[in-house]
């Protein structure tokens, strides 16, 4: 080989090293060479594996077929995700498509929570304009006009919280209560339809997105009505100290609950992952997102999302809930100071 053809060779050498692309070189079914990448993404040390059989050197049958036949396939190696394209001519090339992937996912899901998150106030809107085509009275047509601008803004607002993967952040302090009207407008139809109603017992003020807190409680109250026995459900709200509600919170915080009449269920936490759904949904139509929202919304106000089984005198049922963090009166602040000399928050 000249002196020129040398250079290129080394040339050549180098790059390989450095490069993000994997590539095994083999002969004769042993292994002569393996780059650093391939190294990394197939978990060996190369020092270990030069010279050994294709199958103890790449650890993976799959790859030694590959290899053998030649073609291009897509891989799940030691928790990665490889792109491997093979020649019998002696060379194997692999690419990293782990971060790819994830990508990806993260994308699909992304995609999914966000037609989640429409499709409410979107089948909303379309059944108070199907009303308002059939001719609504002045006043009640006033009204629906009024909640369908309601949603259209609450609408906008979401899209301007995208990318998903960035939590509202639009806080203010206000009444619970400021929520209840458009809630049960909103609902109306599927209280009608199911028998139900709503009771309210909701006097605390807390800090959040108030459209964070009205999706999340809509979430909450349509799964009460669907998966839920006609008759009463209650909102309710009210003060709880870390050792009422263990696990939660190791400070004092404000509950805000959800409360149906249903048979108390097995198991609460499986049904805050992303596609899961109890029993009692296996014959009603759902993508299982619903409460997997809920907590994301909680978590972006500094809360938790949860179920519980909950029990009143004979009454007994099912719980889902928000906690915030605790407010302090005026009052209370003032206790505080003097107390423990703290500057009051």
């Amino acid at each position: 080989m000249d002196a020129l053809g040398a250079r290129q060779s080394k040339a050549l050498e180098v790059a390989w090293e450095q490069a993000r692309e994997g590539l095994v070189l083999f002969s004769e079914e042993r292994l002569t060479y393996l780059n650093p990448a391939a190294a990394a993404m197939l978990g060996v040390e190369r020092e270990r594996v030069m010279g050994r059989s294709l199958l103890l050197a790449l650890r993976d049958h799959r790859l030694e077929v590959l290899c053998h036949l030649g073609g291009e396939t897509l891989v799940e190696v030691r928790g990665r995700t490889l792109w491997a394209k093979a020649d019998p001519a002696g060379y194997l090339l692999l690419w990293d498509k782990t971060q790819e992937k994830t990508r990806q996912e993260a994308l699909e899901e992304a995609s999914r929570t966000l037609a989640h998150e429409f499709r409410t106030p979107v089948a909303g809107m379309l059944s108070l304009l199907d009303a308002l085509l059939e001719g609504l009275p002045q006043p009640e047509a006033k009204e629906a006009l009024e909640m369908i601008r309601h949603e259209a803004q609450r609408l906008s607002r979401l899209v301007e919280d995208l990318p998903l993967n960035r939590l509202p952040s639009q806080e203010r302090t206000f009444a619970l209560n400021e929520l209840q009207p458009r809630l049960e407008r909103f609902l109306a139809p599927q209280m009608a339809e199911k028998g139900s109603w709503i009771t309210w017992e909701i006097p605390h003020t807390v800090r959040a997105n108030p459209d964070a807190v009205y999706q999340a409680l809509l979430n909450l109250l349509e799964n009460a009505l669907k998966y839920g026995p006609p008759g009463e459900v209650k909102v309710v709200s009210e003060e709880v100290l870390p050792e009422a509600q263990p696990g939660l919170s190791s400070a004092p915080h404000l509950r805000l609950e959800v409360r149906d009449l249903g048979h108390p269920l097995p198991d609460y936490e499986s049904l805050f992952r992303a596609g899961s759904r109890g029993v009692h949904a296996a014959s009603v139509r759902g993508s299982g997102l619903g409460l997997a929202l809920v907590r994301r919304l909680a978590g972006s106000w500094g809360g938790v999302a949860y179920g519980r089984t909950w029990e009143a005198g004979r009454s007994r049922g099912n719980a889902f809930g928000l906690t915030f963090p605790h407010l302090r009166t005026d009052a209370e602040k003032d206790v505080y100071s003097r107390q423990s000399g703290a500057v009051p928050r």
